[in-house]
């Protein structure tokens, strides 16, 4: 099989802390979605979204992922992935963190040699969510799912993940931009403020 990476944005969830339709929630004048298949498309030769239900997504050009196991939160999404595409590693990227950073996401990819899986500890711990994960991290992440296991952080564990420290984090993300999820409307607006004042989509993406 030849080596396949897949960036896969994470968007299953039911959003409804924010009211729902968190994909299609706007910052900056674009979808979540949509900022966030521009991240992965800078970074991976194949995207997906990852989806509870593939018809919600219609309008995307991108290949859509339907869960196997509908509910059972992003372990088992990671698991599907793998299980119902040709990805022998893939790059996973949350919908609702529309401020992270490339250099982080490329930082992540360039730990990839001789890991299962890379991941970084953010301000509330360790972000499986915003990780790399090889193949070889299937088994594992089956037995969890079928377990009913629905934390991610928990294959971190199995597969003896690489953890960047808060210090290398430091060095690509100084402001932890990348950890502001927008769970809530009061997290959207503080989004919208920070993109704006530092002018974030006002310069190339990949800055």
């Amino acid at each position: 099989m030849r080596a396949q990476l897949t960036a896969v944005v994470l968007a299953g969830g039911p959003g409804t802390r924010l009211g729902g339709g968190k994909p299609w929630r706007t910052l900056a004048g674009r979808r979540l979605v949509d900022l966030a298949l521009e991240r992965a498309r800078e970074l991976c030769p194949q995207v997906v979204v990852s989806a509870a239900d593939c018809a919600d997504f219609a309008d995307l050009t991108c290949p859509i992922v339907a869960d196997r196991w509908p509910g059972q939160g992003p372990l088992a999404a990671l698991a599907t992935v793998f299980l119902d595409t040709p990805a022998t590693s893939v790059l996973l990227l949350p919908v609702d963190a529309p401020l992270m950073r490339p250099a982080l996401l490329r930082r992540i990819l360039e730990l990839r040699p001789g890991q299962r899986a890379v991941a970084c500890l953010g301000p509330g711990g360790h972000e499986p969510l915003m990780a790399w994960y090889s193949r070889e991290c299937l088994p594992w992440a089956l037995k969890l799912v079928q377990a009913g296991e629905r934390r991610p952080r928990q294959l971190l564990q199995h597969v003896k993940a690489y953890i960047m420290s808060r210090e290398e984090v430091a060095q690509v993300d100084p402001e932890d931009l990348s950890f502001i999820n927008v769970n809530f409307p009061q997290d959207l607006e503080r989004a919208q403020r920070i993109a704006a004042e530092r002018g974030l989509f006002d310069t190339p993406a990949g800055a």
